[in-house]
């Protein structure tokens, strides 16, 4: 091997050395600069993964809170259910002591099993959840204030059936103290009539009054043609007054009374027979109680009670 040979192959060496070490500077950037990259990334991954743990945790404690919420209104909703149903209890007993006022308690019944029924369904999502909660809200108040209202409704329903209770011992006492004995009218009955013909209770509707009654044994004395009166008085014992009002002078208890009736007619009374009297109404009635009168001449024959709604 000559120098020349020598010198080439050095200097192949030395080129070769030199991109060597130009191949391992280059990839060194490289690596370091994917490196840095990585690790930027990583920086940013771990950020990300503690904001998500972040709102996850607050979103556990909003949707517990949530939660803990709706379980306090459900109880709400249950105890305001039992008071309800308490409530109804207490009206049905109320109601078996009144016979005149079915169609009252009824609605009355229905408007609270309306209000036991109520349910709702409760979602698991946590804005479901606040909008149920809206309205579990909404639905304890309008429990609140219609069980006042029907608390109200049994209350006045009691004191209707003491006014009734009341209303009948003053009917019965007047009844013995003024009618004459053997001679008095049994078996009324008072109805209220629309246009048509048929019987209502609602006071808008009533056109017509319709008493019927029964005399039996009738005592000797008392047979004959005698004038016969119908007088129609409200819970204050104001007459009802016709545009055509029969204005006389009666005799009870030995003494002489006023009356004003809606009508009047001469019956040749015998010992044993069924009267009417249908009077059509010049006005509306209101609603309340009115008592219809029978008298004759000698005295009141007999009395009873209706009402209007």
């Amino acid at each position: 091997m000559n120098k020349r040979t020598i010198t080439i192959i050095a200097i192949l060496l030395a080129l070769l050395f030199a991109g060597a070490l130009i191949w391992g500077f280059t990839t060194k950037s490289k690596l370091e600069a994917n490196y840095t990259v990585k690790s930027e990334e990583a920086d940013q991954l771990a950020v990300l993964r503690d904001n998500l743990m972040q709102s996850v945790d607050s979103l556990e404690t909003a949707f517990s809170e949530v939660s803990d919420e709706n379980a306090e209104l459900q109880g709400q909703l249950t105890e305001a259910q039992e008071t309800a149903k308490r409530a109804l209890y207490d009206m049905r007993q109320a109601q078996r002591s009144r016979e005149n006022d079915n169609n009252v308690a009824y609605q009355m019944r229905l408007q609270i099993e309306d209000l036991i029924n109520v349910r709702t369904m409760l979602e698991t999502s946590i804005t479901e959840l606040e909008e149920e909660n809206q309205t579990l809200r909404e639905s304890n108040v309008t429990l609140r204030r219609d069980l006042s209202t029907a608390k109200t409704e049994v209350y006045e329903a009691t004191q209707q059936n003491e006014n009734l209770s009341r209303m009948n011992a003053s009917m019965e006492a007047d009844l013995e103290r003024m009618t004459l004995g053997a001679f008095r009218a049994s078996a009324m009955q008072v109805d209220l009539l629309r246009k048509n013909g048929s019987a209502t209770a609602n006071a808008s509707r009533a056109r017509r009054i319709a008493v019927s009654f029964d005399l039996t044994d009738v005592p000797e004395n008392y047979l004959g043609v005698r004038p016969i009166f119908l007088v129609l008085t409200d819970e204050s014992a104001t007459p009802v007054i016709s545009e055509n009002p029969v204005q006389t002078k009666v005799i009870v208890n030995g003494a002489e009374k006023d009356i004003i009736a809606l009508e009047g007619r001469d019956v040749n009374v015998e010992r044993n027979q069924r009267l009417t009297f249908t009077h059509d109404l010049d006005d509306k009635l209101k609603e309340g109680f009115y008592r219809a009168e029978i008298y004759t001449d000698v005295g009141l024959l007999g009395s009873a009670k209706v009402q209007l709604r």
